[in-house]
């Protein structure tokens, strides 16, 4: 187990005030307790501190904590970490001295080893789980928990309840997914054959409504040009009447004429 190292110091001054002189002398404010120690008022470098929280999973890694001028070293771990909500700076933190004959509940990473046979078909695989909840030991306190995904094929899955961690019991539901494979996600794309038959189709569909449009429009030309013939040929029978009527006038008047 890699050995992390921080150091602090006692202080005797407390509250708001006094907490935000620390942090303006570029400390932050922090208090130090366990099962077998009295609360300790403290404080730690930010910048150490900062540097050892960029390291991977150092949140739940056991620490060695050098405190004032003690020669002895203090087994610790983060417990809470406080941060600004605007500036994220850090304002306080919570460092929890362990009995190293007592079992801890901590977290664990998960780290995934090797490219799935699946992923290499093209599946996709899936890191549903990063970190598990543990108890052991402070001494048992694993780096972070390896896992081999090179076996995984398209459907296949790693549950909770695969893993085997010596001297360290897995909290976590054992029905959860940590890592599965699952097949790519296909986008249908329509054919440009189909898209050219459906607009052959239209066009088709068009024509014959133009062509059954075009008779009906034809014969009802045909129509009107009948009405107006047979209208023209009534209106020459009507002066045809009326020219013999003249005829017959005209004969009366004469004989009239004769029999004077």
């Amino acid at each position: 187990m890699e050995e992390i190292r921080l150091s602090a110091e006692k202080r005797e001054a407390t509250g708001k005030g006094a907490s935000r002189k620390i942090r303006v002398t570029g400390s932050i404010p922090g208090v130090l307790y366990g099962p077998d120690t009295k609360p300790v008022q403290i404080s730690l470098d930010t910048k150490e501190l900062a540097a050892l929280l960029r390291r991977p999973g150092s949140s739940g890694k056991l620490i060695n904590l050098n405190l004032g001028a003690e020669k002895r070293t203090r087994k610790v771990v983060i417990r809470e970490l406080q941060r600004d909500p605007v500036t994220g700076d850090y304002e306080h933190v919570d460092l929890y001295q362990v009995s190293m004959k007592k079992k801890l509940n901590m977290t664990a990473r998960v780290h995934l080893m090797g490219t799935p046979e699946g992923v290499k078909l093209g599946g996709i695989m899936q890191h549903v789980i990063r970190e598990i909840d543990i108890a052991c030991l402070p001494s048992n306190i694993p780096d972070r928990i390896e896992l081999d995904v090179s076996h995984l094929v398209i459907g296949d899955s790693i549950h909770v309840s695969d893993l085997t961690v010596d001297n360290v019991d897995i909290l976590t539901n054992p029905k959860r997914t940590i890592v599965t494979v699952v097949p790519p996600t296909v986008i249908k794309v329509e054919e440009p054959e189909v898209a050219a038959e459906e607009a052959e189709v239209e066009a088709e569909e068009v024509e014959a409504a133009e062509g059954e449009a075009k008779p009906e429009a034809e014969g009802e030309g045909k129509k009107e040009g009948k009405k107006a013939e047979d209208g023209e040929a009534k209106g020459g029978e009507a002066k045809g009447r009326e020219g013999k009527g003249g005829g017959a006038k005209g004969r009366e008047a004469k004989g009239g004429g004769e029999k004077k």
